[in-house]
Order: structure tokens, then C-alpha cells, then sequence
């Protein structure tokens, strides 16, 4: 029986829910690589949503996710004294529309161990570490047996018929997808949301709390959330660029992002003077991690190339829009019921049938995955349609 020999770059949420439906194919051969020397499983609180709730349950894993979700109350919005001006209690019935608190809330880290367990004795599925894809070059798509020749970063070079491109919003792969002359699809869309721990005091709510400061040079947010007893979660929403925060994150220096933080926080409402000391004095403090507001914006029928094809953020990342998480779950699903709707077990997969999957699901996924683009972060409006696909 002819195999599929798959690649699929990149350890977040959208490659290992790729590595588990793509398994289900008759022969595949999947490895999954993950530029870290181990799995990736950090990061701050995630949610699911609308039809992410029911992908979820499909996959089997809503056990494995209530055992470790985050039990956020819900969410309560205070003025800059810290008085509650009100409040919106998390959903509580197991469906897909969510307060600003969802239901599954769950910590970055426990969700991709979840994926990861999915396929980690899967007698197909191979993953890879401390390995990144340096170049690779296409046959001729007119060529039904063509394949992707591979160039990884620790000199291993290989063929594959597949590969995924599930790097995230800045794209290793998805740039040598387009090619060295293709603009940059990044577009910013403001400025900036940042994270990072602190150590928590007996006051600190267990509700998701949202602060609006004053200020006459920028919008300014202030959020706490609280998943274990020990850390209070710190998270800052600013509404416009500001010259020391991207000098500090194309640096890559640590002290400089906390310091350009500190400086445009540095007033008394509510908590910000005890957070802001937190940030430059505690190690706690030393996940600080902050992205810009960006989406990726690719045109129309660009998702994939030939045998090579973009999922998750890398296709159409669009950053703190609420749905990330959620999208990173179901485009796999989709894509994988179309390229396994195409399968014959007879003989090798044609470059065809890979083509004509890859501009199928673009062609049912994009409406849905960029509903939300040109919108405000934490807009809550979207819930799109039950989604179909493979079974």
C-alpha cells in the first residue's frame, strides 16, 4: 500500500491537531517538527469557542480538558479605584456560545499536552525536536508523483508528499512558500498585548479583571486572571505602537521590553504601581512575553502551493481576536476530511488530489477564518455556522 508521507511544521495547536486527524489515513507517515529542544508547553490561558467547542468533543478530549481547565468564575470589569462595575458569569452548559469567560479556559501549556497525547503512541506519527526547516524545493505540479525535497536546520534532507506549514503567524515556511520577492502578508492593526506572572497576593480575584486607564497618549488595559493559587496572571493591552517597545522586542532584550512597559504603566490606578515593580524586581516575571496586533492578509487562493499548504495562524493568524485556538483546531479537520475524501490506497497520492484539497478547504475555511479580520480585539461577535467535514 502506498504511503503519505507528511511533514508538518510546528508544535503549537493547529500542527498536532494536524498530526491527529491525518493519522486516521489509511498508511500516512506524519512527523511533526518543533523547533524547541522539548514540547513548547507554556504560554498564558486560552479558550474555546463556538464551533471550537464542538471540535473539542470530537476529538474526544473534553474529559482531558475539564480535568485541567482554569475554574475562572467569570469576568468583572473595575474602575481604576477597583470597584466592580460589573460582571458576566462564564457559561456553564457545555456549548459553543461563551461568555467573555468561556467555559474551557485552559492554560496554553496543558492544552498542547492534550494534542501532543493524541498521537504520541501513534505507530505513525513520529515527533521531532531542535529541528527547523531550512530551505525546500517543489517538482513540477503537473508531475502526479512530484515531491517536496526538504532541507532541515541539522543538515537532514528528505521527500515528502505533504507538507503542512503550522509555524504561526510569522512563517519560516509560509516565506519560502511565496517565494523570496512575496510581500510580507503581516500587517499591524495596532499595538501590542503583553503578558507575564507575578507572584499573587491573598486579594487578588480569581475573576478574569479588566481595567481601562486613562491617558492621554494611548489606549491602556490592564487585565489580571488567576489559574493556581501561587501566580496572579498580568496581561497589557496597549492601543498603539510605541518606539521602545519594538526597539526592545527586535533586540530581543528582556530588561528593555519590561522597562518600556514599566515607564508607559508608571501611574497609581488600581494595581499597575505593584504590577509594574513586580515586572522589573520578580524572576516570576521573566515570561514576559508580548506580540504585536497583526493579521496575516494573503490573497485569495494562496493558502497552499503545490504540495505545500498553510494552516493555523500561519494562514490566517489575526492576533487576541478570541478565536485563535478555536481555528487552530477545526482548519486541520477540514483539510484533512478533503484530502482524505481524495485517498486511494492503490497508489501514491497524485499532486492533483493534494492541489484540489488544499483549494477546497481554503475555499470553505477562509470565509469563517477571516470573519473576524479589521475587527477590534475581544469583539465576541463571531459565531459562524456548524462547519461540516470529516467524520
Amino acid at each position: 500500500m502506498a504511503s503519505l508521507n507528511v511533514l508538518i511544521v510546528g508544535g503549537g495547536i493547529a500542527g498536532p491537531a494536524a498530526a491527529y486527524w491525518l493519522s486516521r489515513i489509511p498508511s500516512a507517515k506524519i512527523t511533526l517538527i518543533e523547533r524547541s529542544s522539548q514540547m513548547r508547553a507554556s504560554g498564558q490561558q486560552l479558550d474555546l469557542r463556538v464551533a471550537g467547542v464542538d471540535m473539542m468533543k470530537k476529538m474526544g478530549i473534553e474529559p482531558a480538558v475539564r480535568a485541567v481547565r482554569c475554574r475562572e468564575p467569570g469576568t468583572q470589569i473595575i474602575d481604576t479605584d477597583g470597584r466592580t462595575k460589573g460582571y458576566f458569569p462564564a457559561a456553564g452548559h457545555g456549548g459553543g456560545r461563551q461568555s467573555m469567560t468561556s467555559e474551557y479556559e485552559i492554560m496554553r501549556g496543558d492544552l498542547v499536552k492534550i494534542l501532543y497525547s493524541l498521537t504520541e503512541n501513534s505507530p505513525n506519527v513520529r515527533h521531532v525536536y531542535n529541528r527547523t526547516v531550512e530551505n525546500f524545493t517543489q517538482g513540477n505540479e503537473n508531475d502526479p508523483n512530484s515531491k517536496v525535497h526538504v532541507i532541515f536546520s541539522d543538515g537532514h534532507q528528505e521527500d515528502y508528499d505533504l507538507v503542512l506549514a503550522a509555524d504561526g503567524t510569522g512563517s519560516k515556511t509560509r516565506k519560502i512558500m511565496l517565494g523570496p520577492d512575496a510581500p510580507d502578508p503581516r500587517h499591524r492593526t495596532g499595538g501590542y498585548i503583553a503578558y507575564f506572572s507575578i507572584p499573587s497576593q491573598p486579594w487578588d480575584s480569581d475573576r478574569s479583571t479588566f481595567c481601562q486607564l486613562p491617558g492621554p497618549h494611548m489606549a491602556r488595559t490592564i487585565i489580571t486572571r488567576k489559574d493556581c493559587p501561587e501566580l496572579t496572571r498580568v496581561y497589557m493591552i496597549l492601543g498603539k505602537r510605541d518606539d521602545s517597545i519594538d526597539a526592545a522586542l527586535k533586540s530581543g532584550d528582556l530588561t528593555a521590553l519590561k522597562k518600556a512597559f514599566a515607564d508607559i504603566y508608571a501611574d497609581d490606578w488600581w494595581e499597575t504601581k505593584r504590577f509594574m515593580r513586580a515586572l522589573l524586581d520578580t524572576s516570576e516575571a521573566d515570561d514576559l512575553y508580548c506580540t504585536p496586533y497583526e493579521e496575516v492578509r494573503l490573497p485569495e487562493g494562496s493558502w497552499s502551493k503545490g504540495r505545500v499548504i498553510l494552516i493555523g495562524d500561519a494562514a490566517h493568524s489575526a492576533t487576541a481576536n478570541g478565536y485563535g485556538t478555536s481555528w487552530g483546531l477545526i482548519g486541520p479537520y477540514l483539510l484533512a476530511g478533503e484530502l482524505a475524501s481524495r485517498y486511494e490506497k492503490d497508489r501514491p497520492f497524485p499532486t492533483v488530489s493534494i492541489i484540489e484539497a488544499a483549494k477546497k478547504y481554503e475555499e470553505i475555511w477562509r470565509p469563517v477564518a477571516l470573519a473576524g479580520h479589521g475587527g477590534s480585539a475581544f469583539a465576541g461577535s463571531i459565531f459562524p455556522p456548524q462547519v461540516g467535514g470529516w467524520h
